[in-house]
């Protein structure tokens, strides 16, 4: 059989065309990378050894999921997932809990719709949430301790390696509305007279826990205690009688989220450093308490 003039012109412009096109060398694309893959190249760069158990393990997805981008966080909230989602991201890096619940223990929540929710979005679109917690506070320096410090703009005010840094002198009220306006919160809270003038001044983010808490007041020289947060029959009243008692301590209670979000800001940073193949940012979760005044 003969194939007409034409046929022939046609198929042989197509192959000289396909042939034409510039070759794209795949060999030096960057490799897709998995949850577990991410997960460990964050142990490989950290001061201290890792060890099996802890609370800082994947909450949520598998180690296998590729991922496309990464988004740190202070909480992984239904919300913060819908932000990561749509800037392309898929792993969540969480300080705290996801799950209402410091050991993120599903079982309570099973039947809940607001667990029902949060896990039907995160399987929707094949998300991963690991927690980022223990690591990261016993990583040289802590690097929640290292946001919170910039965030404060005190670097200069640092005593040596301590939480304890020597202000210019305000009093007490200057200070909180100072904090306030920094951190963009109206629900700090303070004990404490007002006028009373402050100027060395220790800083305990988070959820430190009673001892530690009222160790730095008994045992250093600080005018008052910024904290996260504290049980208001531990610290809060610690302090109230020591007022009474002709001891000048004085204590600020910023909240949890505020006093320890920064850190998860400069944890975007730090990956930055050794992770390139995909692109890794900040999302706030924000405080979500408010005050009516």
């Amino acid at each position: 059989m003969r194939v007409p003039l034409f046929l022939l012109i046609f198929f042989y412009s197509g192959i000289t065309s396909v042939l034409a096109q510039p070759h794209t060398d795949m060999s030096n694309a960057p490799k897709a990378l998995t949850a577990g893959e991410i997960i460990e190249r964050i142990k490989e760069n950290l001061t201290v050894a890792w060890k099996p158990g802890g609370v800082d393990t994947i909450k949520a997805g598998i180690e296998e999921q590729k991922i496309t981008g990464i988004a740190t966080t202070f909480m992984a909230t239904l919300d913060v997932l819908k932000r990561a989602h749509a800037q392309g991201a898929n792993l969540i890096i969480t300080h705290e809990p996801t799950f209402y619940n410091h050991l993120d223990d599903k079982t309570y929540f099973l039947d809940d719709p607001v667990f029902q929710a949060k896990m039907d979005f995160i399987r929707e679109h094949n998300m991963v949430v690991w927690r980022f917690h223990d690591y990261w506070h016993m990583t040289e320096p802590d690097g929640i301790f290292v946001g919170v410090v910039r965030a404060f703009d005190w670097e200069q005010y640092r005593q040596g390696e301590q939480q304890i840094f020597e202000i210019p002198a305000t009093n007490l009220k200057g200070l909180a509305t100072e904090l306030g306006t920094k951190f963009n919160t109206s629900t700090i809270r303070v004990v404490g007279s007002p006028d009373m003038q402050i100027s060395r001044v220790g800083i305990l983010p988070g959820a430190y826990g009673m001892r530690p808490q009222v160790q730095m007041l008994r045992e250093s020289d600080i005018d008052v205690l910024i904290v996260g947060e504290s049980a208001e029959w531990e610290a809060v009243e610690y302090v109230r009688d020591g007022l009474e008692a002709g001891i000048a301590k004085t204590l600020i209670v910023m909240g949890h989220a505020d006093s320890e979000e920064p850190g998860m800001k400069y944890c975007a940073e730090w990956l930055d450093q050794f992770i390139d193949e995909v692109p890794v940012t900040f999302i706030p979760a924000g405080n979500p308490l408010w005050s009516p005044e």
